[in-house]
């Protein structure tokens, strides 16, 4: 049973994208500074979390199109870890992952008609 509108499910992969994005600068960049040479231990750190955001942001895009409970399940997942990454990061990304990490929380979270119910 779909738990999510068709509308809903556009909002939440626009924003999910964004997180692919955001996942995909962090790794640019972590690569960047291991290649470097300084600050090993930051890059190894930034590949990590730059795993986490792409692993988890791409697993919910693929169930997303369902719009069932695992779908909701992983998106609230992916919003705390975008979240728990701004915490940890303390670079420049992390109060855009703080901010996208809470709207993806909400949007998944907040109550949505499936299909056709009333208003």
């Amino acid at each position: 049973m779909p738990v999510y509108s068709e509308d809903r499910v556009g909002r939440l992969r626009m924003v999910l994208w964004i997180v692919v994005g955001i996942g995909a600068l962090v790794a640019l960049l972590a690569v960047l500074t291991v290649a470097a040479g300084e600050h090993r231990n930051a890059g190894v750190f930034g590949v990590v979390v730059a795993g986490l955001l792409l692993g988890s942001s791409g697993t919910t895009l693929r169930l997303l199109p369902d719009a069932e409970r695992p779908a909701k399940i992983a998106a609230v997942v992916t919003g705390v870890l975008c979240m728990f990454s701004g915490v940890v990061s303390g670079s420049w990304v992390a109060f855009l992952l703080l901010l996208i990490g809470l709207g993806l929380i909400f949007l998944a979270l907040l109550p949505d008609e499936p299909e056709g119910g009333s208003r």
